[in-house]
Parts: C-alpha cells; structure tokens; sequence
C-alpha cells in the first residue's frame, strides 16, 4: 500500500509538479490534459463516423492546442495568464466546433455548460457577472447566427450519423463534468480533513505555546537572578549573560511569529517590496547560523551561491524571515554534517534551497508540515524545541512574494525545502 501511494504522489508530481496542491492550477491542468486526450479520441470516432473532413480537422487541432496548453502552465507559468489564455482559446474552440459541427443539431450544447462550470471554479467571485454577461452574449450570437443562417451549417449527412455524434458528445460531456466533479470532491474532502485537524492543532498548540513561553522566561528569571550573586566568578557571569541573550532572542522571535500568525489570520500582514541585492544579505544570515551553531553539534552551514549580485524585488525583512526559518529548521533536525543553502534561475524564477543531511521527513507527512501548528517528531527518543508554525509563516510569505514552496525528503538522509520567487 505504502509502495503504491509512492507511486501514484510520483505520478501526480510528473503531472501537476509543484501545483498538486493547488486546488485551481491542478483543475486547469487536469482539464487540459482530459481535453487533449477526449478530443484525441474524438477524432478518431469522427472519422469512424465518416464525418466531413473540417470537424475532424478541428478536433485534432483542438487535441494539439489543449496538450500545448497543458504543457504551458506545467512547465512555463502558472500565473493567472495561463487561465487567461485556456478561458479564451476555449472559448473560441467551442465556438468553431459548434459551428462545424452542425450547430444545435450536434453534440455541442452541453459543451457550453461544462464550459461555464469550468469558469466559475477557476475564477474569483468578483468576475462572476462578466462571465455569466460573455457566455449569454456569446449563446445569443450563436443563435442569431443559426437562426439566419442555417444553410451555411448544415445537417448531417443521414440520421444515424447524427445521433451516433450526439450520444458520442453527450459521453464524452459526462467524462469532462466527471473530471470536475472528482476533483472538487477530492479538493473539498482535504480541506474539511485539514478543517478538523487544524481545530485539533490549535489546542495543541496552545497548550504547546505556553510551554514553549514558559521555558526562555524561567531560564531569563533563573539566570538573572543567580547574576546578582556577588561570589560569581567572571566565566560563569559570562555564561550566564549568553543564556539570557540566547533565550531572550529566542522569546523575542516566538513572540513576532505569534504575532505574524494572528496577522495572517486576520489578513492584516502586509509586505513592502523594493529592488534588493539579497546575496549579500543571504550570507549575512548564513555566517550567523554558523557562528550560532550549538556546541554539541558537528554541522556546517553554507552557502552556495555561484551569482555575486542577484537584485529582485522583495521585502528584505520577510525574505530575511523565510531563510532564518529554514535554516532554523534545518539546524533542528540535524545532529551533523552539512546544511547548504543555493539558489538557482529556473524560466520567470528564482529558486532558492535549503539543504540539509537531517533526519528526514516521512512521504505521508510532506503534505501537512506546512499546515498551520503542525509538528512532526520523527524521532520520538529526542526532544525538538518549536511551536510548529515556522514553515506555515514561511509558506504564506512565499506565496505573498507570488511564489511556491515545497519539499523533497527522505527518511535518515536528510530534506531540501525549496521556495520560488518571481524575478
């Protein structure tokens, strides 16, 4: 079972590669690829129909067109352009096709509600009306033209031909409106699954949050008070002063992130972009953590970076807190050897990664670490300190920035979180 839920994550990600969880951009996808191979078949049962030459001609077309469309959005843009350009080349196809094919006598009518269907999922509310006014607009114009026109249209050439393209038409409608329904479906079961578990986190979390808050402030209490011993020797008041400093950055920055967490809740978080240079400051934060580095642990953090100057647009302060909480990350579960952070031009991206030798994270829970409070203890012999809403934050300020962000894993080798961000 196990080695079969590998195997259909590995199809999916050659299929939707980082849009798998993207409700919208895996429809479109998903859509065009079925509409690729529908009117591939189409084509075929066209000539088996012995249908004239320009709906067969169309359908091959169409076939090509919507594979081209497929491979654009899943290797070239995800943006809102792609649902653009397929909204508009659908629209047009549907248009030619009914017209080719006999108008309202052929199997095309019902090719206009999948149509419509299709447009009110991927689309926000705001562009409902106009939707609704093109496609009313557009049906008017088809039967003005019917109506006054007809003999350009035409008819099939026999009964049987007829019927035989609108059973054929009405199925192949069945399997698109399926395709549709399944994915809402499936879509809609994640999100109440991830609805329930989220309630459950929280509680979770705030029971957590007290811990973790409780903790820096009973060390910055504990080792204030033994400071003001007039007995205490120079090294020890020097060690003593690193543990409240270290605890209280660490208070400090528990306290932004809850912060940052309820902004996001409340759609409050804003962030302010300008042309920045962020190798530099990328380094920055690396020799940090390395100088950081707890004794106990043999790791080395790098940075490989082959560019000496990258300037994109990008708030510096969010930036700075997406790198911090991967590393941060990576430093935590990882006892030795190397973390590398690199980055790499990829079409319209910059792709940044965070590598580390770490102790890996299991295929079923790479969907939900960057849910909301999730913590996921691999190891249950050690103790890891977190609130669990680190890479939340860093998710949501990815796709802030109109990038994504995800992870490849595996078990006792390690994880490379990886995020885009648009040049």
């Amino acid at each position: 079972m196990k080695k079969l839920d590998s195997y259909l994550q590995k199809f999916r990600k050659i299929i939707f590669a980082e849009s798998e969880h993207h409700f919208e951009e895996k429809l479109l996808l998903l859509s065009n690829l079925s509409l690729a191979v529908i009117l591939s078949l189409s084509s075929f049962f066209n000539i088996f129909l012995d249908l004239k030459t320009s709906i067969t001609v169309t359908s091959f077309l169409g076939a090509i067109s919507y594979f081209s469309l497929y491979l654009y959005g899943r290797f070239v843009s995800r943006g809102k352009i792609v649902f653009l350009i397929t909204s508009l080349v659908t629209l047009v196809f549907v248009d030619v096709i009914w017209f080719v094919n006999y108008g309202s006598n052929g199997p095309i009518m019902p090719t206009f509600v999948v149509y419509f269907a299709f447009l009110i999922l991927v689309f926000e509310k705001k562009y409902f009306r106009l939707i609704t006014f093109i496609m009313v607009l557009n049906i008017l114009g088809l039967y003005l033209f019917e109506t006054h026109f007809p003999e350009i249209i035409g008819d099939y050439p026999n009964v049987k031909s007829g019927k035989d393209d609108n059973y054929i038409g009405l199925i192949f409608s069945f399997l698109v409106i399926f395709s549709f329904i399944s994915a809402i479906k499936k879509n809609y079961i994640r999100e109440y699954e991830r609805a329930k578990m989220s309630d459950q986190l929280k509680s979770a979390f705030v029971a957590n949050m007290s811990h973790e808050i409780r903790t820096p402030l009973n060390a910055i209490i504990g080792f204030s008070s033994l400071m003001s011993d007039p007995e205490l020797s120079t090294d020890d008041k020097k060690t003593f002063e690193e543990q409240v400093e270290r605890n209280s950055d660490y208070l400090l920055s528990l306290i932004e992130d809850i912060i940052d967490v309820s902004k996001i809740e409340s759609n409050q978080l804003t962030i302010h972009t300008r042309a920045f240079d962020v190798i530099p400051h990328i380094r920055q934060v690396v020799q940090t953590f390395q100088l950081g580095m707890p004794s106990d642990k043999n790791v080395v953090v790098a940075a490989n970076l082959e560019m000496s100057r990258l300037v994109i647009n990008i708030d510096p302060v969010r930036f700075e807190q997406i790198i911090r909480n991967l590393l941060s990350n990576a430093v935590k579960f990882t006892e030795q050897g190397l973390i590398e952070l690199s980055c790499r031009k990829e079409k319209d991206f910059y792709i940044f990664a965070v590598k580390d030798s770490g102790i890996g994270i299991h295929i079923e829970h790479q969907k939900i670490i960057f849910d909301r409070f999730m913590k996921i203890d691999n190891n249950k012999q050690h103790l890891y300190r977190g609130t669990g809403i680190g890479l939340f934050l860093s998710k949501q300020l990815v796709e802030m920035f109109g990038g994504q962000i995800w992870v490849e894993s595996e078990v006792g080798k390690g994880s490379t979180f990886f995020f885009s961000i648009p040049e």
